[in-house]
């Protein structure tokens, strides 16, 4: 099995897994700009078993995705293993489980950080997919409602043969608010061997403080709002990057489907131009990619 290391550098920067956000075209994007790994959106188990073609299309890869990494999720480590002889999961370099998702409907099912809740059925689903001899990575949160069993779960992963984790500075019920505590975050790359990952609040102002105490960062949010901050530097526009991702939209999904899909990352594309609220009312409002051009190309971005 080829060590993670080899397929990671220290002081990596990823891009996390997101929901919505990061399919084929958004990956291939945070790739052009150096991203060290980016990872799929989370997959069911279950929808490969039983052959939904909307997951199958969740697996689709860019010609610059490597090393290759696939996010899976659901709570039988039986599906899990069966996954492993799905073709469009196999062709990945590292397969990766979620165990963070705070997401109501996930969480009731007893998957995504519900895992957190139940350490032996976590660990019996990184024992299963590491029968597949490629290396196996963690997402996890810092607990569901307290912080008090972060450190100890993380150990059960590496015991069971995780082979880096990548942990998110909040618990379930924090969501997305209050700050990360990357305090804890480093005390669980203290207590593990494997390398650590820290994700949350990473921004372009405190990307090279984050990565103290940790082996590299998992940006989310802050990738969103500006791909270009895996290469340091902004060398294009704002307009040139929306071209450039829409372009990959269209290639992979189609103009309708493509200017679609754009209109979550409008936001955050735009955060901070003058008008802002005007300009984003009437790109949401866009059907087709020539209107969309216009309203950005108007509003100078």
């Amino acid at each position: 099995m080829t060590d993670i290391k080899t397929l990671l550098r220290k002081g990596c920067a990823t891009l996390a897994p997101l929901a919505g956000y990061s399919d084929v075209a958004f990956r291939r994007l945070c790739r052009d700009f150096g991203a060290d790994l980016t990872v799929t959106e989370m997959v069911s188990v279950a929808g490969l078993n039983y052959k939904s073609k909307k997951t199958v299309a969740l697996l689709r890869t860019a010609p610059n995705e490597t090393p290759s990494c696939a996010q899976l999720f659901g709570s039988v480590p039986e599906q899990f293993e069966r996954a492993l002889s799905h073709p469009d999961v196999a062709k990945f370099d590292i397969l990766d489980v979620n165990m963070g998702c705070p997401v109501r409907k996930v969480f009731g099912h007893g998957e995504g950080s519900a895992l957190l809740l139940d350490p032996e059925r976590a660990a019996a689903i990184v024992r299963a997919l590491k029968k597949g001899g490629k290396p196996v990575t963690v997402k996890m949160r810092l607990g569901v409602k307290d912080k008090a069993g972060a450190v100890d779960f993380a150990k059960r992963m590496e015991d069971a043969g995780a082979d880096l984790i990548t942990v998110h500075g909040r618990t379930r019920e924090q969501l997305y608010s209050g700050e990360a505590d990357w305090d804890e975050i480093r005390r669980i790359a203290a207590a593990v061997s494997v390398p650590v990952l820290g994700n949350g609040d990473v921004d372009e102002d405190n990307i090279e403080e984050r990565k103290d105490g940790v082996y590299g960062v998992a940006i989310g949010r802050g990738a969103v709002a500006d791909p270009q901050i895996f290469s340091g530097r902004r060398t294009l526009t704002r307009l040139e990057v929306i071209k450039r991702h829409l372009a990959y939209g269209e290639e992979y999904f189609g103009e309708r489907y493509a200017v679609t899909a754009l209109r979550s990352f409008i936001p955050f594309y735009l955060k901070g131009i003058p008008d802002i609220k005007r300009i984003r009312n009437a790109a949401m409002l866009c059907r087709d990619r020539d209107s969309l051009l216009d309203v950005l190309g108007e509003a100078d971005v």
